[in-house]
This record gives structure tokens, C-alpha cells and sequence, in this order.
């Protein structure tokens, strides 16, 4: 679908769906930590190598698309992301590591390095590092949001896991809306001396109604449901020509989570986005 595509286009572009080294090496307020160092080691073209009458668009794929492993260092957790360039990385691994530790950048796993696998069922990316967390995302969007989930470098376990808004990103592009205002215009990943980290995002839900159909009622199941702070109604986008009533909506609504043991969700003001499922 449209959505998918452009879903996927935008992960791309913000180094989700492929670890770009150019990307990571810059410092980014209230983003994820800069390695300490990275590496790409190339290992051939991903595709077989097309015949010199195919389609020039074909050749050029095939001269960009190579079998990539990315390895980042960091303070406290390395990370390796192997990518074949099909939808979602081969692999994604991290593995804790002592300071200034610096393990080879090598397709072979060490003992204790935690794998995620697309053959064993999982797909997705390396999206970054904050602390001692590792976070990691979909393969692609759905409903207007992505999932990420993250994990806790010191026991290898997920400790959180949630849809941010895709939608967010492309209302102007493609529905002529203004896009939410910072700090909503994208995640917000922050941590100060003595507290948690924290994430301030969209949230994206299902709401088990259509907004346009009976606002009254509806909203205020959804702020109920969702814990929405704001009591504005929010106006939905994207319905074209879908009959009120015949699809529910899908809601983006402000976050703010703390990563401590366990991890804390809450509601807070900000914008509320609607908009039809996929």
C-alpha cells in the first residue's frame, strides 16, 4: 500500500532500516548517544549481478546493494547489524563489553552476545543506543506507526516496547496538515544525572471507533481508554471517501516514559493526531 511504501522510504531515510555510519557519527539533541567508534565491512553485492542488457535502474541497484555488517562501539554495549538488503537486517546482535574493550567487528558471534535473528522469526532494524539500552525497530510501518522495543545491555531483556508515529512525519506531504511541533515532531530520548532515561514520543493507538462518526461519544472512550490529556477533539485526516462509520481510527497521542524498573508510562499534554488504519 501507499503508506506502507512511504512508511518504509522514511525508515530508510532516518538510518532505521539500514545502519548508516554517516548518520550516527553526528550528535543529535535529545537523541541517541554517538558511538565511541563504528565500522562497515563489506562482504559482495547482495543481488546476482544482471545481465549488461538489463535496465540501467537494475544495474545501479545492483552496484548500490551490498552484504553490510555495521559494528558501533559504545561506552558500555557494542552492536552489529548484518544487512542483505531485504526488508528487515539479517541480523542485529549486541554484547556488553568492559571499558575500552574494543571485540572485532566479525560475522561470528561471542559468547553472551545476544542475537536477533530474521530466520529465527524476528525483523527489524538497530535503531540506537542510549545508556545501557539498545533499541530496535520494525521492519516497516503499519497503521501510521512504527514499533520499537527496548532492551537492557546489563541482562539482555526487553524492558519496553511501543508504536511512535510515522504518520506524524508526512501530514504536510501528504494530507496538507501542519505537523505536530516540537518536542512532537519526533522521539525525544533524554537522560539526566540522576534520573532514568526518558522517551517523550506519539503514541500511537487503535481506537475501537470512528472520531467522525459520533465525536462525543467516541472521544471521550478514547480519552478514557488512552488516558488522552488534552479535551479537544482531535480533526482526522486521510478518510478520502471512507464511509463515516466504516473504519476506525487510529490514534497519536503524547507520552512520556521513564526506563526504571519497572517502566513508568505517562500521559501528557500535546497535540492528539486521527487518522484511518492501514
Amino acid at each position: 500500500m501507499q503508506f506502507r511504501l512511504i512508511a518504509t522510504l522514511f525508515l530508510l531515510a532516518l538510518g532505521v532500516a539500514e545502519a548508516d555510519a554517516g548518520e550516527r557519527s553526528g550528535a543529535k539533541r535529545d537523541w541517541f548517544d554517538v558511538p565511541l567508534s563504528e565500522k562497515a565491512v563489506d562482504f559482495g553485492p547482495s543481488y546476482p549481478r544482471p545481465p549488461d542488457s538489463s535496465p540501467g535502474l537494475q544495474r545501479k541497484a545492483y552496484e548500490r546493494a551490498r552484504n553490510t555488517l555495521a559494528c558501533y562501539w559504545f561506552p558500555t554495549v557494542m552492536v552489529k547489524q548484518y544487512d542483505t538488503h531485504q526488508k528487515g537486517a539479517e541480523w542485529v546482535s549486541f554484547i556488553r563489553i568492559a571499558a575500552n574493550a574494543h571485540p572485532a567487528c566479525a560475522k561470528s558471534h561471542a559468547p553472551g552476545e545476544q542475537v536477533f535473528d530474521a530466520g529465527a522469526g524476528w525483523s527489524g532494524y538497530f535503531f540506537g543506543v542510549k545508556e545501557d539500552f539498545v533499541f530496535l525497530s520494525d521492519d516497516d510501518g503499519y497503521n501510521g506507526g512504527f514499533g520499537f522495543a527496548v532492551y537492557d545491555s546489563r541482562t539482555g531483556k526487553k524492558v519496553f516496547e511501543d508504536v511512535d508515529c510515522l504518520t506524524c512525519m508526512y501530514v504536510k506531504k501528504m494530507y496538507g496538515k501542519e505537523p505536530p511541533a516540537a518536542p512532537f515532531d519526533r522521539m525525544r530520548i533524554r537522560k539526566t544525572t540522576e534520573g532514568p532515561v526518558t522517551l517523550q514520543y506519539l503514541r500511537v493507538e487503535h481506537a475501537d471507533c470512528d472520531l467522525r462518526a459520533d465525536k462525543a461519544s467516541c472521544w471521550d472512550r478514547v480519552r478514557v481508554k488512552m488516558d488522552v490529556k488534552t479535551t479537544e477533539a482531535p480533526v482526522c485526516f486521510g478518510y478520502n471517501n471512507i464511509p463515516l462509520g466504516d473504519a476506525p481510527s487510529m490514534v497519536a497521542h503524547p507520552v512520556l516514559v521513564f526506563l526504571q524498573s519497572p517502566p513508568v508510562v505517562k500521559s501528557i499534554d500535546g497535540p492528539v493526531l486521527c487518522w484511518p488504519p492501514d
